[in-house]
């Protein structure tokens, strides 16, 4: 007799933790559907955000193009040569030799920024290291012979240079 009491109690307390589930999904459910419900886009909503997203484009562009004129602008002439500005574009604007035909050269990484733009990651991180002094120089030498083949001909490989794989 108790295990047929001790199965009753099992199944009824099942049900009930079932049931209380089921109870707290339909609840969820409800309160995600009521707030859907009390908040609609207006067209004044569409077209205040499509005045942002027109602003911000604007702002971006004119950006972009202010970063490529830089050299032209009076904050850029007052402390460089624009013949020893080298535009890069990412992850910095510039790297100025600044001083390279007068002996003594230093190079200057230089950010350009307008309105209220702040630094990307990437550019801090730049900041960063060359504020650290994480800098260096590095001289790569390519061979003479780039093709391999002694000749110094320096041809660009094709389709027979390249060795077949045997087949299985």
């Amino acid at each position: 007799m108790s295990a047929v009491v001790t199965g009753l109690v099992a199944l009824v307390v099942l049900v009930a933790v079932v049931a209380w589930a089921w109870v707290q999904v339909r609840g969820a459910r409800h309160d995600r559907d009521m707030h859907l419900q009390s908040y609609r886009w207006t067209d004044e909503d569409l077209a205040r955000a499509r005045q942002e997203a027109v602003a911000q484009s604007h702002a971006v562009v004119s950006g972009k193009v202010q970063e490529h004129l830089a050299p032209l602008f009076p904050q850029f002439l007052a402390e460089f040569d624009p013949r020893e500005a080298r535009f890069i574009g990412t992850p910095v604007d510039y790297v100025v030799f600044n001083g390279i035909d007068d002996g003594e050269c230093e190079v200057v990484f230089v950010e350009v920024k307008t309105g209220r733009s702040q630094l990307s990651t990437r550019e801090r991180r730049v900041r960063r290291a060359v504020e650290e002094g994480r800098a260096r120089w590095v001289e790569l030498r390519l061979p003479n012979d780039v093709d391999g083949d002694g000749t110094g001909t320096n041809r660009l490989p094709t389709a027979a240079d390249v060795p077949r794989v045997p087949e299985l």
